[in-house]
């Protein structure tokens, strides 16, 4: 089984001018969906409102096999985030966060919690870790169960949510050196670390206690990265609907194939060779590629990934 911790929330896509239509969102959700799609046990952890938005969410995650008995719910009201599609396929994001559930969500409501023995990996992150009070509670709980299971981070970073940068980062290099897997792309690492290249953060990183690197690069693919090997794994190239929810799905299909492999372990992990970094990459990347191919969240199941797509 596979765990994930964060915000669940309605995505607002634009159709035209101020025309929007409405879809269960939120990076860790959909990374969840992802994995349960591939056939892999999920259970979602987080805060979700009792009103109609946090109805559709719930029905979300059941519709698609995800667990939802660690599910939190409230009657704070529902995060919305509008999505603006530009011409290249990219997207504009704008939150509607103020005291709702995902981010009002206590460290005593977690600290209830019991976390399954079945459970391989906790995956976590996105814009829960750079808002109060979720962010804290989070952390709080990550520290205190990261000797039972392995974690694997996703930053997210949406920088219009990052009221201070110093903090964040100083949570960002705690978090680090408790993870298994990190999950980020260039753009992340661009803001996280502007003065060091790729080459040089991704060291650093992997110094900091990471054993493994998924970093994608947009157009060029992604990079699978531990101590030994630094591998290129090209894009799926399919045509392009919209980007909404790539990471997440390129997230979800990483953990699903170490899930699958039996490689959830940190020594598997800093020992995996090229070519088994190769497979992993390519395999995260067809995921996303397909969800690309689609309009909004739309990550493929087991019999999509096997189908040919002429590329």
């Amino acid at each position: 089984m596979i765990i994930s911790l964060g915000e669940a929330l309605i995505d607002f896509i634009s159709r035209k001018d101020l025309t929007f239509e409405g879809f269960p969102g939120g990076s860790p959700m959909n990374t969840s969906i992802a994995i349960s799609r591939l056939g892999v046990p999920c259970q979602f952890l987080g805060r979700i409102s009792n009103d109609m938005f946090g109805c559709r969410l719930i029905d979300h995650l059941h519709d698609n096999s995800v667990g939802t008995d660690m599910v939190l719910r409230t009657d704070d009201s529902t995060t919305l985030s509008f999505v603006q599609k530009q011409t290249d396929g990219q997207a504009s994001y704008g939150f509607f966060a103020n005291n709702t559930a995902d981010r009002n969500l206590p460290i005593e409501e977690l600290n209830r919690i019991k976390l399954p023995k079945e459970a391989k990996i906790l995956h976590f992150g996105s814009i829960s870790l750079s808002m109060e009070p979720c962010g804290s509670s989070i952390s709080k709980f990550l520290l205190t169960n990261s000797n039972n299971l392995m974690l694997s981070f996703d930053p997210n970073i949406r920088p219009s949510l990052v009221p201070d940068r110093n903090k964040y980062m100083e949570r960002f290099q705690q978090l680090c050196s408790i993870s298994s897997v990190l999950k980020l792309s260039d753009e992340d690492l661009l803001w996280l670390y502007p003065e060091l290249t790729t080459e040089k953060a991704t060291s650093f990183l992997l110094e900091s206690g990471i054993s493994l690197i998924a970093l994608t690069t947009g157009k060029t693919g992604a990079l699978l990265i531990n101590k030994k090997h630094r591998v290129s794994s090209p894009l799926f190239d399919l045509p392009v609907s919209d980007t909404i929810g790539a990471g997440d799905t390129f997230h979800g299909a990483l953990l699903s194939y170490l899930y699958k492999k039996d490689w959830l372990n940190r020594k598997t992990l800093e020992n995996l060779n090229e070519k088994q970094l190769s497979e992993i990459g390519n395999y995260a990347n067809k995921a996303a590629g397909i969800n690309c191919y689609r309009s909004g969240a739309n990550p493929p199941n087991e019999m999509e990934m096997g189908k040919d797509w002429g590329v």
